[in-house]
């Protein structure tokens, strides 16, 4: 985590130092409200998990009205999902293997991600004091923890989840002007799964003789509150 913050920080001030008119940033923080889904008959998402995300963003002011948006955020999500004949073969980093899992069991999974967002962005020219913004892109994410609990087994490490992910999303929110290139951002964004996060082996039929790997995806909601330079 120290790691993290000390990576912002220099992003920050080297935002500063090289900072002109075409290009703006800043740091932001704010809540997340994150789910997993799945297609899969085996498998059934149990409720959201509710975390936080932070970090620092950049904008390359292609024109007047058009950016492209990049940065790096650290965002803690999960979720909740049941499979319906249980699953086997859970790998915890310390310990034995799990061997098999029973029908029904929830696991609550609680994920640490480094992303690196990339949006195209379009805004309006300035309204009284607030700039609007709409924003779509993509999020490549690299996993860095997993916690995962079921029965008695509580915030067990695991090798569960894959080390990669990706996601699109699209938003929006506004920029209010506070003085010179000083702006307070607020912003909301949905971020949709668009590959497998999980290399779990279920069992997809009642007498546990087969398994299979269900697409499970993961998606958030999250708002950032931050001030822009």
């Amino acid at each position: 985590m120290k790691k993290i913050i000390l990576i912002l920080i220099s992003l920050f001030f080297f935002g500063n130092i090289f900072a002109q008119q075409a290009i703006s940033g800043g740091l932001y923080i704010g809540p997340t409200m994150s789910w997993m889904s799945t297609d899969s008959k085996v498998a059934d998402t149990k409720g959201m998990k509710f975390g936080y995300n932070f970090g620092a963003l950049v904008d390359f002011n292609l024109i007047d009205n058009f950016a492209i948006s990049t940065g790096i955020q650290f965002n803690n999500v999960g979720g909740n999902i049941a499979y319906k004949y249980g699953f086997t073969n859970l790998k915890p980093k310390e310990g034995a293997v799990i061997d098999t899992v029973f029908p029904g069991t929830k696991i609550k999974y609680n994920l640490n991600y480094i992303g690196v967002p990339v949006s195209f962005k379009g805004k309006t020219n300035e309204i009284g004091y607030m700039t609007y913004f709409l924003k779509a892109g993509v999020t490549p994410l690299i996993n860095i923890k997993t916690l995962g609990s079921f029965g008695e087994n509580e915030k067990l490490m695991l090798k569960e989840i894959n080390l990669f992910n990706v996601g699109w999303h699209i938003g929006g929110g506004i920029e209010y002007s506070l003085s010179g290139n000083t702006r307070i951002l607020v912003e909301i964004l949905y971020t949709g799964g668009l590959i497998d996060v999980d290399k779990t082996k279920v069992f997809d039929v009642p007498d546990m003789t087969s398994t299979s790997n269900p697409r499970i995806a993961l998606n958030d909601i999250h708002l950032k509150v931050g001030v822009l330079f």
